[in-house]
């Protein structure tokens, strides 16, 4: 898993962003391939023990740098996935769990290399990635006492669909029906996330009582046994891979995707920022809060003292603000240093009360519209102060 660190917790700013309270346990795993594999390992012990609320968010991204013109840059693709855990109304449970710890250097980063570094490819596959992560499923099989028969479909990391084959015959698998797609064509190789990803597409088409396998590979190899419940219809209704895939929009440049990779230098600017003003006003814009009257209940944001209808004075109350909203004025500007300008900005007004003015993204010009239907994405606005700053953008909304 990637992070925006090489020291500070990045899940503190999550923790923080969603609301979770201060108790609450936030920790990075970071530094490998299976690493939302291995916060699933952590966390499932601690939800069986029954402490706290019995809930858990495993948040997996990742952003491998390649270098330019190689070939991993070609296969290699950011991506993110989010995984909630729990007691009750479960979607899938865990029914067993096989863990293999080897040191075996396939990909690796040291802490002075720009980019990723690969093993020799047939090495790498034959002695690393296929004999690990076979002998994970088959210790999960033998574990549970079941055949691939069994098993309605295979989801294991890969950098390649060819990898991916060669590795369900091997665990006595057929590659044809049971392997998941792992979407590398529309994805690329998305790194830690990649079989969340692929669990969330294939849970999409899953029927209540499937048994699923995940496996992860990084020094070493996990596999998960899953078991979907009656609960799965519900996700049927929800936007899933597809959905995000039909709003892509191209680059339509290498040198756009080297200025948003970072990898070319740029003229810019020095963003302001302010370690005390970010640390006071931390609710509001990472937890998304405004204020709303008590006397008229008109809602503001930034929040504020006086209430800018009826003119009371410190009678505002902490009022979550709302993610989906609409368009009420908007630019496009062409003068904002912006990799793909123009930069569009936007006064949204935002459902059950409140405006927010902020950035536009994912969105081409021509699209901008008056009274667009907007919902507000969590994202990076500059490294003023040396430090990440992040605030809220809109994107344009698609279904629920």
């Amino acid at each position: 898993a990637s992070s925006p660190f090489r020291e500070k917790q990045a899940s503190s700013i999550m923790s923080t962003v969603l609301g979770m309270k201060k108790q609450a346990l936030a920790v990075d795993v970071l530094g490998s391939l299976r690493g939302g594999l291995m916060a699933m390992d952590l966390s499932l012990p601690l939800l069986k023990e029954g402490n706290g609320e019995g809930k858990g968010l495993i948040v997996v991204s990742d952003k491998r740098p390649a270098a330019p013109a190689s070939g991993d840059e070609q296969a290699f693709g950011d991506g993110a996935a989010a995984l909630l855990l729990g007691r009750e109304n479960i979607l899938v449970s865990v029914e067993a769990h096989c863990r293999v710890n080897a040191n075996f250097p396939h990909y690796w980063r040291r802490e002075d290399d720009p980019y990723v570094q690969v093993a020799d490819a047939r090495f790498a596959e034959d002695y690393g990635y296929l004999s690990l992560v076979v002998e994970a499923i088959k210790g999960l099989m033998k574990k549970t006492q079941l055949t691939p028969k069994d098993i309605a479909k295979l989801i294991v990391y890969t950098p390649n669909s060819r990898l991916a084959k060669r590795l369900a015959r091997k665990a006595g698998f057929n590659a044809d029906e049971q392997l998941a797609e792992a979407m590398l064509n529309n994805l690329g190789d998305t790194g830690s996330a990649q079989v969340f990803i692929t669990l969330f597409h294939t849970l999409m088409k899953a029927k209540a009582a499937e048994r699923l396998i995940l496996a992860g590979y990084g020094d070493g190899a996990d596999a998960f046994l899953l078991q979907v419940t009656e609960n799965i219809e519900r996700v049927h209704k929800c936007r899933g891979v597809d959905d995000y895939l039909r709003r892509q929009r191209p680059l339509g440049s290498y040198g756009k995707y080297l200025h948003f990779k970072e990898i070319t230098e740029e003229c810019t600017y020095d963003a302001f920022s302010s370690l005390a003003l970010l640390w006071r006003e931390e609710k509001q814009n990472l937890g998304l809060y405004g204020v709303r009257c008590e006397n008229c209940g008109t809602v503001a944001f930034p929040r504020r003292r006086v209430c800018h209808h009826c003119g009371a004075k410190d009678r505002m109350a902490d009022f979550k603000l709302s993610r989906r909203g609409i368009v009420y004025t908007y630019t496009n500007d062409y003068l904002y240093l912006n990799p793909d300008p123009p930069e569009s900005l936007a006064a949204v007004d935002l459902e059950g009360g409140g405006r927010i003015f902020c950035q536009v993204t994912d969105v081409s010009p021509q699209d901008m519209k008056i009274g667009l239907p907007v919902e507000l994405t969590f994202r990076k606005l500059h490294d003023g102060q040396n430090i990440p700053n992040y605030f809220w953008k809109a994107r344009p909304a698609i279904g629920r």
